[in-house]
């Protein structure tokens, strides 16, 4: 008596599958406004030029109204959109930061085999298989407006 070998449903290895995904999330990333140390570091100049209260909310990765937009850079990094507009009759410029979330989202599998089937021995019968995979979601995860080079509103939307 030889062993059949049953075909896998599935043409990766468990093991591919899991370096792949783990490849994946170290290229997307999690957060996007990042910790100021690098930047600090990269321009030391320009971070001695703030004040010590804005150097201390630097430091520490905070905006707060009435900063400069260097400091808003050391503090958050570059920003991934920027937008032009006005208020009030005020030009204004915009800063978005964008943050990229799993969310999970739930897959039906349908497949055929061969074999003692719900419908008749021998016959092609349907598979189905229910569960869930992970995609990546953009979100707004800050934005600050400056009017004169200066700060006047920000937000910061944190995920958990």
């Amino acid at each position: 008596m030889t062993a059949r070998s049953v075909p896998s449903r599935c043409p990766f290895s468990f093991a591919a599958l899991f370096f792949i995904g783990i490849a994946a999330a170290g290229l997307t990333g999690c957060a996007t406004v990042t910790s100021p140390e690098k930047r600090i570091a990269a321009d030391l100049e320009l971070f001695h030029s703030q004040s010590e209260k804005h150097q201390d909310l630097i430091s520490r990765g905070q905006v707060i109204e009435g900063m400069s937009k260097d400091a808003v850079y050391l503090a958050w990094g570059r920003p991934h959109e920027t937008k032009q507009s006005s208020r009030d009759g005020k030009a204004r410029e915009t800063w978005v930061y964008y943050g990229s979330e799993a969310v999970p989202v739930q897959t039906v599998g349908v497949s055929m085999g061969y074999g003692g089937g719900y419908y008749a021995p021998g016959c092609a019968s349907p598979f189905y298989d229910f569960g869930y995979q992970y995609a990546n979601r953009d979100y707004v995860a800050g934005k600050v407006e400056f009017e004169k080079n200066q700060v006047v509103f920000w937000e910061r939307n944190e995920r958990r």
